[in-house]
């Protein structure tokens, strides 16, 4: 599994605060049972039509919302259970991109900043090199040697001192709500920080010996001194099936004990590869900094440390800028990456709510968005970016109206459209409408967890209008796959709708 992974396992919630933030919650928001059809008689045979499809069997056990707006007039074309509160999943990163950027812009850009607090001379940095993060999502090994090479180019071919990693940007809590319904340590729920590299994840590549029955090789990238390796694989015959089994523990002074067990086909020449998370991503990140030096041929005397760059003394040597956050959000949204999401919901914090930013003060940013929009804070509950796991609720007709309201601001709207996976064509839909109306003509948000399966996005119709549709299900006993055949089947109907024609009132 990936560091760009969807598939999240869902944990029952453990937290009392998350029950009680539920009720505290106006009934109406919490919603009741309902069923809502269309005045036009297209509208009608279409809500009668999509009434049809949520009577699927596999549907017995599940709780169902749906909501369909129309972006032409802003009415509802189709609503049940629309204002009842739902586990979004990874729907919940509509709210967090939606608001990053409105808050933000398209253009912002995250930093990375190199500093010195000592004079250059005959090519020796004569004191300590600082390194400030400043949330940047999209950090890894390849930009940092770019950044690297930067610093080497003032001149620097060896550092006296150590090379301080400072992610004072963010707070010092790495893993946020939710991450406690969690096991294991899968890549898609890495920790945070405000120096990050490689999603918080490492690679490990293991690769068929010379024979059969020979130790397979096994490699970790980046090859940094917190990361110590235990692997027992061997190659078997070519054509067998290689099966590969990683764990990682709590090794001495933050590192990690990474153990590989299995073998690997003779046959299989460029091996198999597996993302894990880090434990420490300050700590890690700078480690990779310091390995990018060493590849550069700089020479570093000191170690690497946490700590706080200091307010004067200390001048700047290179920075690093992430590209436009449109293009950051646009990955997050179309491979639904979690790391991605909680780091930008950190730095709405760090920059709204000034630093450092926290999981409480981004939620506060969303909520601002909200409230800017017309849907009470009150209404919703938000504990984290991502979605994972049971600490979110949301209603469909409030995501439907965030899809509204981004679909008009002019600055912004390009962006966040086109940020979402494409029916058929891209990101976690790829697969999916391949051969039907919708492809090319849908974009959404998927979100999956156990017994949770959500579609929200865009679609046009037959007759060219767009409107905004978002589906969730909580509590569905099946396969997940069950519940996309039930959202296909709606946006192929959206897809096919043609109605009456519509005269907006001024």
């Amino acid at each position: 599994m990936t560091a760009l992974s969807n598939r999240l396992m869902f944990r029952a919630p453990k937290r009392a605060g998350f029950a009680l933030a539920l009720l505290l919650l106006p009934a109406a928001a919490r919603g009741q049972d309902e069923i809502e059809l269309g005045p036009d008689p297209a509208e009608t045979q279409l809500a009668l039509h999509l009434e049809e499809i949520l009577r699927e069997p596999v549907l017995d056990d599940a709780v169902v919302g749906v909501h369909v707006r129309s972006l032409e007039d802003g009415r509802t074309l189709f609503a049940r259970n629309a204002t009842k509160l739902f586990n979004p999943a990874s729907n919940v990163k509509i709210l967090t991109t939606a608001a990053a950027l409105w808050h933000l812009g398209s253009n912002y850009r995250f930093r990375t900043v190199a500093y010195r607090n000592a004079p250059i001379s005959g090519g020796v940095l004569q004191g300590n090199l600082y390194i400030k993060g400043r949330g940047d999502p999209t950090l890894t090994s390849e930009q940092l040697f770019g950044f690297v090479n930067e610093i080497a180019l003032a001149g620097i071919t060896r550092i006296d001192g150590n090379i301080v990693v400072d992610d004072g940007f963010f707070d010092e809590v790495y893993e946020g709500p939710g991450w406690e319904q969690e096991r294991g340590d899968r890549s898609y729920a890495p920790p945070v920080s405000a120096l990050s590299v490689n999603y918080g994840t490492f690679s490990i590549r293991v690769m068929p010996g010379d024979r059969v029955g020979a130790p397979a090789r096994v490699a970790l990238w980046p090859d940094v001194p917190m990361l110590e390796i235990s692997d027992a694989v061997y190659t078997r015959g070519r054509g067998s099936r290689s099966r590969i089994f990683v764990g990682t523990s709590k090794g001495p002074g933050g590192g990690l004990l990474v153990s590989v067990r299995g073998n690997v086909a003779l046959d299989e020449v460029e091996g198999a590869t597996s993302y894990q998370r880090v434990n420490h991503p300050t700590l890690y990140a700078g480690q990779v900094i310091e390995r990018m030096l060493q590849l550069r041929g700089i020479e570093v005397k000191g170690a690497v440390r946490p700590g706080v760059t200091p307010g004067a003394g200390v001048a700047p040597l290179a920075t690093h800028f992430s590209v436009p956050l449109a293009q950051i959000v646009s990955t997050l949204n179309k491979y639904s990456n979690n790391f991605i999401a909680e780091q930008i919901l950190k730095t709405m914090g760090a920059e709204l709510k000034d630093a450092p930013g926290t999981w409480d003060k981004g939620c506060e940013a969303i909520k601002d968005f909200l409230s800017e929009i017309g849907i009470a804070p009150s209404s919703v509950v938000v504990g984290n970016g991502s979605g994972l796991n049971d600490i979110n609720r949301v209603t469909p007709e409030q995501l439907t109206r965030v899809l509204e309201v981004m679909h008009t601001r002019f600055e912004i709207a390009p962006e966040f459209i086109a940020s979402l996976a494409v029916a058929g064509v891209s990101g976690t839909i790829t697969s999916r409408f391949s051969d039907g109306p919708a492809k090319e003509r849908l974009r959404a948000k998927t979100g999956s967890l156990q017994g949770v399966s959500a579609l929200s996005g865009y679609v046009m119709t037959k007759d060219k209008r767009v409107l905004a549709f978002s589906v969730m299900m909580n509590d569905y006993a099946g396969r997940a796959r069950a519940m996309w055949r039930v959202q296909d089947a709606i946006g192929t109907a959206l897809a096919e709708f043609e109605g009456a024609a519509v005269i907006a009132q001024p």
